[in-house]
């Protein structure tokens, strides 16, 4: 299909058959990048067609290795005609969101309120979250055009036709988008940081603890409105400066306002306002020690009621068991009763013949006796 359209997607750099191209990105050495890009040269010298390169590790390659994204770069341009850059950019609170879930499949220790607020200021082997010290990296690059899209805009649509417009893909040449690497049921994500916290297999007790505290919750739990108020303002003079020079609207977003309870009391019948947003359950509160402890006190619990249903359990086998020797012996002397019954029987009816034959025999002499007279 790709080729048909005018495109390729080179293999070299490709940790499997169907990833991207992070092994440029995270190359463990020099020699081990040079002989990559040598591959990557040699394989596409004599493709006559766009080249696609693609790997969310390019974003970290551009800003921790800066050098080495540059050298990249010429490398391709000694194959090809020029080199654009088409960077996706999302909302740092969501961001944070889909990122920390992302991170807790690694085992990622961090409780999510620590990991959003350590994010303002630290990369944490990332990238920066103030996208402007991200473009000034990238504009430093040479002989490369860029073009920076918002993730937002296009989290309905999908991002697939949004990048097949950017690339120019021919209108004739219909694509169907395919989702990977879905986001894990929220239970999963909990086990997964409990996992992480406790650095053990979780036990059965635990287990059930957390499949039982995530029943009720969202699919898709988000985070506190006091963190995404804080982490909105922290970025928001960036995000308007970028929103400025590239087609980035959406990426400018409304603080939300402060929950404010006028002349509300408390007292009475009157539910307080924002009381669903109040109530709600976040990631602040799901990925904290909080939680660690009370699926400590509910396993603990349910390892006591479990203790004792099998303790009753094996009572009632036992009693199942002396039940069933009982129910044997019960059959047994009733099957011998029964032969002793049978006998009895047979024993009476043979004393009846006899008793008949003793009658029979006192009988024929008085008989005689008679006759004779």
């Amino acid at each position: 299909m790709l080729s048909k359209a005018g495109f390729y997607f080179p293999n070299s750099g490709k940790w499997t058959p169907d990833s991207g191209h992070h092994g440029f990105a995270v190359a463990a050495s020099l020699s081990e990048y040079e002989a990559l890009a040598d591959s990557l040269i040699d394989e596409i010298a004599l493709i006559p067609h766009h080249i696609i390169l693609s790997s969310e590790e390019f974003t970290h390659m551009l800003w921790r290795n800066t050098q080495g994204f540059q050298r990249f770069v010429d490398r391709i341009l000694t194959v090809a005609d020029r080199v654009t850059v088409i960077l996706y950019l999302r909302r740092q609170p969501d961001f944070i969101e889909s990122n920390y879930l992302e991170r807790l499949k690694s085992r990622f220790r961090l409780g999510f309120s620590p990991y959003a607020f350590a994010r303002i200021h630290e990369d944490l082997a990332e990238f920066p979250l103030d996208y402007r010290r991200l473009i000034d990296v990238l504009d430093r690059v040479h002989n490369i055009d860029v073009d920076v899209r918002s993730y937002d805009s296009i989290r309905t649509s999908g991002a697939l036709p949004d990048f097949l417009s950017a690339i120019e893909w021919p209108a004739d040449h219909s694509v169907e988008e395919c989702r990977v690497n879905e986001s894990l049921p929220i239970v999963e994500s909990l086990k997964n940081f409990y996992h992480a916290q406790m650095q053990r297999a979780l036990s059965d007790a635990e287990e059930r603890a957390i499949e039982l505290i995530a029943q009720p919750l969202p699919a898709h739990p988000r985070m506190d409105f006091r963190t995404r108020r804080h982490l909105i303002q922290q970025f928001a003079a960036g995000n308007l400066e970028l929103a400025n020079r590239f087609p980035l609207a959406t990426l400018v977003e409304a603080v939300p306002e402060e929950h404010v309870f006028g002349d509300w009391t408390g007292i009475g019948d009157v539910e307080p306002p924002h009381q669903e947003s109040i109530w709600q359950v976040t990631l602040d509160h799901l990925f904290s020690r909080t939680f660690i402890e009370i699926v400590q006190a509910v396993s603990e619990r349910l390892g006591t009621t479990q203790a004792a249903l099998e303790q009753q359990q094996r009572l009632a086998l036992e009693r199942h068991t002396q039940i069933s020797t009982l129910q044997q012996a019960l059959a047994t002397t009733q099957a011998a009763l029964t032969t002793t019954q049978t006998l009895a029987f047979e024993r009476y009816a043979q004393l009846e013949k006899l008793n008949q034959a003793l009658v029979q025999t006192k009988a024929v002499p008085k008989w005689r006796r008679i006759f004779r007279r």
